[in-house]
C-alpha cells in the first residue's frame, strides 16, 4: 500500500474550462414544476435562457465551509475557511460578502447547492437552515449533495473503485463505495457509518483508492492492511468547486428539491441523541 499526496484532485482539473452546455429544457421544465402558480413571465425570468445559470453552493458539514458562486462551470468567486468557528456565526456574511464583491443580488441566482451530509450534525443543520431561508424567500429551487459525492468529485481523474472516509467522531467514519468508469460514477455500496476496520473488512476490490478527511485521519490503519493495491490519495478540504460541478450537471439534467422538500442525509443520531438513550 502506499500514500499518494500530489493525487489528480480538482486542481488539476481542465473540466472548468470546458464550453458549457446550453440545454436548458429540462431545467425549467423542472423549475415550473416545483413552482406551478408562477406565472409564464414569471417562470421565464427564473431561468432566462439567454444568461448563464447561476449556482450558489454552500458546504457546511465540517469546519472547512466553503461558499461558492458559480456561472455554468465557470467559478466567478468563493469562500473557503477552515475555522474552529461556528458557521452560524461567518456563514450569512460570508454569502453577503460574496454576492456584494461580485455585485449580483440574491434575487439573480437561479439555485442553491448545499451539502445535505453526512457530517458535523451542527454544521449540516446550519447549511440547511440558511439555504432553506434562502431559497424559500427567492423561489428558488435548491439542489442537495451529499459530503461523500462532493469528495468523489474532487478527485475527477481517479478511475476504478474509490472509497470517501469521513471523520463520524466516537472512533467511527462515514463511508460509501463509488465506482468511476471514464466520466460515469455509480455508487456501489450506500453510505453508511462504522469502525474503520469493520468498514475495510468490508470490501473486497483489489484496487481501491480512499480520499477524504478519514482517509487522512486513519491512514496508519490503511498503510498497515495488506492490500498493496489500496491506496490513499489527499487534498485540501474544501469541497466548494466539486459541489458546483455536481450543482451544474443536475441543474442541467432537472434535478432539483424545493425549500421544503429538502431533508438532511443522517447516516446516525446526533450524539445528543445517543447519550439521551444510553441514560
Amino acid at each position: 500500500m502506499w500514500i499518494e499526496n500530489s493525487a489528480p484532485c480538482e486542481c488539476a482539473t481542465e473540466r472548468e474550462n470546458l464550453a458549457p452546455s446550453r440545454d436548458r429544457k429540462g431545467a425549467v421544465e423542472a423549475i415550473c414544476q416545483l413552482y406551478p402558480s408562477l406565472t409564464v413571465g414569471a417562470r421565464t425570468s427564473v431561468f432566462p435562457p439567454e444568461v448563464f445559470l447561476k449556482i450558489l453552493s454552500i458546504d457546511t458539514s465540517s469546519r472547512a465551509g466553503s461558499i461558492l458562486l458559480g456561472e455554468d462551470q465557470k467559478v466567478l468567486g468563493e469562500i473557503n475557511l477552515d475555522s474552529s468557528e461556528t458557521h452560524s456565526v461567518r456563514l450569512l456574511s460570508g454569502v453577503d460578502y460574496l454576492l456584494k464583491n461580485l455585485g449580483i443580488r440574491l434575487l439573480d441566482l437561479d439555485a442553491f447547492a448545499v451539502v445535505s451530509g453526512p457530517g458535523s450534525f451542527t454544521g449540516i443543520r446550519i447549511g440547511l437552515t440558511t439555504v432553506k431561508g434562502l431559497a424559500d424567500s427567492t423561489s428558488k429551487p435548491v439542489i442537495p449533495i451529499t459530503a461523500l459525492e462532493a469528495w468523489v468529485e474532487k478527485f475527477p481523474r481517479l478511475q476504478g473503485t474509490i472509497v470517501p472516509l469521513i471523520d463520524a467522531r466516537r472512533g467511527e467514519v462515514y463511508a460509501a463505495v463509488f465506482e468511476r468508469i471514464g466520466d460515469a460514477v455509480k455508487e456501489l455500496d450506500a453510505g453508511k457509518v462504522a469502525k474503520p476496520a469493520q468498514i475495510l473488512s468490508q470490501l473486497v476490490q483489489e484496487q481501491i483508492v480512499f480520499i477524504g478527511g478519514g482517509a487522512t485521519q486513519y491512514r496508519d490503519l490503511l498503510i498497515n492492511c495488506c492490500h498493496p493495491g489500496w491506496k490513499v490519495a489527499t487534498c485540501d478540504p474544501f469541497l466548494g468547486r466539486s459541489m458546483a460541478r455536481i450543482a451544474y450537471q443536475r441543474a442541467m439534467d432537472g434535478r432539483f428539491t424545493s425549500a421544503q422538500d429538502l431533508q438532511a442525509y443522517y447516516l446516525r443520531r446526533s450524539d445528543a441523541e445517543i447519550y439521551w438513550k444510553e441514560q
